[in-house]
C-alpha cells in the first residue's frame, strides 16, 4: 500500500540552462516526489534523484500552487515560457484523482498565461480539459501520452498502475476531438529492446497514434540502464515471464548506460520510415513568444529540427548546428537586430554555414522589412 507524506518544499520551479529541444520546455516542476504508477524501468529510480522508496512512498508537495503563484507573480527575471510538469514522476498519478494537486497548479499556470507541455501515462488528464483549453487558447498547450507498447499484458507488467495503452490512446482521441487547439501526440519513450522493439509493436504505436489523431510521435530507441534503476529493472525481469530477455539485454548494453549507436541508427531509421508512411510528425511544433525572442525561437526551432532530422537520416549528429540552435534561445536581443548590424557571426556557434541556412528567413521576415521601412521614413 502506498504511503503518502505531506511535505513543504522551498523551491517549486526549475529553470533550465537551455530550453529542451524535444519538449521545448524552459521550466520544469514536480508536484509530487515518487510515483505510484510504479513503472519498473523508470529512470527516476536512479540514485541521482535521491528517491529512496520510489512507488511506496509518495511525497505530496504542500502549498505548491500558492508558492508557484508567488514565484511567477514576483519574478523579475522570468519570461513566460514552456513549463513541463512531472519530470521524475507523473503529474496524473492515482492520488491526483482525489486531491486535484496538479489541477490547482494548472490553474496558476493558466492565470499567468504560461505555455505548458504535459507528459503522462494517465487518462485522468482529460478531467482538466477545461483548463488545458484555456491555456491553449491563451498561449500554447501540448499533451503527450507516454506509450511503450500496445500489448496490454506487457504494459501491465512494465507500468502496473498506469492507464492501459488503449485508455491512453482513447484519451488522446478525446483531447484532439474536444480541444483541437491542444497539440497532442505520443511519446514513444522508452522503446525497450527485445520487449517492445519488434516490427509489429513499432508499427502499431505509429499507426494507432495516427488513427487517434496524434499531431506527433516522438520516439527514442532503447532505454537508460543506470545504477539502482538498472538493478531493479533486471530483478523484475528475472522474476517474470520475460526473464528470457535479460541475457540479450546485458549483451546489448555491455555494462554501458545506453545501447550502442548502431542500435539507435537501426531503429531510428525504421521509425522514421513508419512516420513517413503514416504522415506523422516526428517533432513537436514549438511555442513562439511575441516579444523580442520571436525570431530567435523560430530560427532555433528550424536549426534544431534540421539537426535532428539530418541525424535520423544519416546517423550522424551535427554538434555545431545543435549548439547554434540551443545558444540562440539565450540571446538577449532579437536576432533581427543582430542581423541588421551585420553581426550574426558574433552569436556563439554561428559559422558561415549556419548563417547561410538562416539568412533567407531573416530577409523575408515582415518585422525586418517593417523596421527598414520605418528607418527610411524617419
Amino acid at each position: 500500500m502506498v504511503k503518502y507524506i505531506y511535505q513543504e518544499f522551498k523551491s517549486v520551479l526549475n529553470k533550465l540552462k537551455f530550453p529542451d529541444s524535444w519538449f521545448w520546455a524552459r521550466y520544469t516542476l514536480n508536484t509530487y516526489s515518487g510515483c505510484a504508477h510504479a513503472c519498473i524501468y523508470c529512470d527516476a529510480r536512479s540514485e541521482r534523484y535521491y528517491i529512496e522508496d520510489f512507488e511506496n512512498e509518495v511525497i505530496i508537495k504542500t502549498n505548491f500552487d500558492k508558492k508557484l503563484d508567488q514565484r511567477l507573480k514576483r519574478a523579475r527575471t522570468l519570461l513566460p515560457d514552456v513549463i513541463a510538469p512531472g519530470g521524475v514522476n507523473d503529474a496524473y498519478q492515482p492520488i491526483e484523482k482525489k486531491i486535484e494537486h496538479t489541477r490547482k497548479v494548472l490553474e496558476v499556470i493558466a492565470k499567468h498565461k504560461y505555455p505548458i507541455n504535459i507528459a503522462t501515462k494517465s487518462k485522468l488528464v482529460t478531467r482538466d480539459i477545461d483548463i488545458l483549453k484555456k491555456i491553449a487558447d491563451d498561449t500554447w498547450c501540448t499533451v503527450g501520452f507516454s506509450i511503450s507498447t500496445t500489448d496490454e499484458e506487457l504494459a501491465e507488467f512494465l507500468e502496473p498502475y498506469s492507464s492501459s495503452p488503449s485508455e491512453r490512446l482513447e484519451a488522446l482521441k478525446i483531447l484532439k476531438k474536444e480541444a483541437p487547439h491542444i497539440q497532442v501526440g505520443t511519446y514513444f519513450i522508452p522503446i525497450i529492446p527485445f520487449l517492445a522493439d519488434d516490427d509489429e509493436n513499432l508499427e502499431n504505436i505509429i499507426k494507432q497514434s495516427n488513427n487517434a489523431g496524434a499531431d506527433f510521435v516522438l520516439f527514442s530507441p532503447g532505454l537508460t540502464m543506470r545504477d539502482s534503476q538498472a538493478k531493479y529493472f533486471l530483478k523484475k525481469l528475472k522474476e517474470s515471464n520475460y526473464k528470457h530477455v535479460v541475457k540479450p539485454l546485458l549483451e546489448l548494453f555491455k555494462g554501458q548506460m545506453h545501447p550502442p549507436s548502431e542500435y539507435h541508427k537501426k531503429f531510428n531509421n525504421k521509425l522514421w520510415n513508419l512516420c513517413q508512411k503514416y504522415k506523422v510528425n516526428v517533432r513537436v511544433k514549438r511555442w513562439i513568444p511575441s516579444d523580442f525572442r520571436k525570431w530567435n525561437y523560430k530560427l532555433s526551432e528550424l536549426l534544431l529540427n534540421k539537426e535532428y532530422i539530418d541525424a535520423l537520416k544519416t546517423g550522424k549528429s551535427n554538434k555545431t548546428l545543435m549548439w547554434a540552435g540551443l545558444n540562440l534561445n539565450n540571446l538577449e536581443e532579437s536576432i533581427l537586430d543582430v542581423y541588421k548590424r551585420g553581426e550574426l557571426h558574433t552569436i556563439k556557434n554561428f559559422n558561415p554555414k549556419i548563417i547561410e541556412i538562416i539568412e533567407p528567413y531573416l530577409e523575408k521576415s515582415k518585422e525586418l522589412k517593417q523596421k527598414k521601412g520605418l528607418e527610411k521614413f524617419l
